[in-house]
């Protein structure tokens, strides 16, 4: 959903907060430590597939630097040390297996994809660096499904356990990880369907009460593609809410602010739950394909949310930075 009213915000592009600026300072600084990793073990690598892969990751890293060198220099952010142009080593070394380049590479993957996932969570106040985020985020899921897919081909994968059930699956087996993951995203969605059924009695905004209404949908949909896999894979599911609910608090004491903010955290929750899904959904190909969906619709909610509460004044904002010339 989108609101026309935050098509063209230049308010948008001219200042940071505090939480920003280290957004681009930290994923500036995580960017130059892959790059490096990446040139010195690609000296390293002998299978074919794995070279290119990593030269197109470098690539990626490359142009998202210059992104945030630029952004960095906009805002007057002081950079962090920048890595040598190439490393290049003669020597060979037999430890120094494709195998063991892929774990060390797909580690690094997962622990900067919680970073830049934060980074698009953090920024608050910047929409266009929220958006520039966001992308990153996007190519960053894209590098590490490319990587994954890559690993179970040349059986370089650690496979997870197995969820074990009682009759034959249609599809690839999931794991025990992938189980929980299908099991405690119908939950949260669950709660967060009967937490906004009750907000949508008290909300006074028009306009905010149709984006609740708008949002019970998506949940709506959701629910019933993760039940489908819950009770193909024999998952059991989590008791159901009620369809409706009486309730005698005074109107007066919720107000659209207070939701407005509560239904924003659930929002940053589900983004981070979406996102440790796909890091921990390594063997199902299509279930971590349905969290990955799951994500690029959380986070356009949570864009329209952050800018219409800004719209309304509700959103909290962080500390601005300032840099003192």
């Amino acid at each position: 959903m989108s609101f026309s009213i935050f098509k063209n915000n230049p308010s948008g592009t001219t200042q940071i907060d505090t939480e920003e600026a280290y957004n681009i300072w930290n994923l500036l600084r995580a960017r130059y430590s892959s790059m490096e990793t990446y040139q010195m073990l690609t000296n390293f690598v002998h299978d074919k597939e794995l070279s290119i892969l990593l030269k197109s990751h470098l690539d990626n890293f490359k142009h998202q630097v210059k992104i945030l060198e630029n952004r960095a220099e906009t805002f007057k952010i002081k950079s962090p040390e920048r890595p040598p142009k190439t490393v290049k080593v003669s020597m060979q070394i037999n430890e120094m297996t494709d195998a063991f380049i892929f774990r060390k590479i797909f580690n690094d993957l997962l622990a900067e994809l919680y970073s830049i996932s934060r980074s698009v969570i953090s920024s608050i106040t910047n929409d266009n660096l929220r958006g520039v985020f966001r992308k990153f985020l996007a190519s960053h899921i894209n590098d590490y499904e490319r990587l994954i897919l890559l690993g179970k081909v040349k059986g370089w994968n650690d496979i997870s356990p197995s969820y074990k059930t009682t009759k034959p699956v249609k599809e690839e087996k999931i794991s025990v990880a992938e189980a929980n993951h299908i099991w405690n995203h119908v939950n949260l969605r669950y709660h967060q369907m009967q937490q906004t059924q009750l907000f949508v009695g008290f909300v006074h905004d028009k306009e905010f009460k149709f984006m609740m209404t708008t949002g019970i949908k998506s949940l709506d949909k959701q629910v019933k593609i993760l039940e489908k896999k819950a009770f193909d894979f024999e998952i059991p599911l989590p008791t159901m809410p009620p369809t409706s609910q009486n309730t005698s608090i005074d109107p007066e004491s919720l107000e659209d602010k207070f939701m407005y903010r509560m239904i924003l955290l659930w929002t940053n929750s589900a983004v981070d739950l979406h996102t440790r899904a796909i890091i921990e959904c390594t063997r199902n190909d299509s279930v971590r394909k349905t969290f990955n969906d799951f994500l690029k619709v959380e986070l356009d909610i949570q864009d329209n949310y952050i800018k219409y509460g800004k719209f309304k004044g509700w959103t909290p904002l962080p500390p601005m930075y300032f840099q003192i010339t």
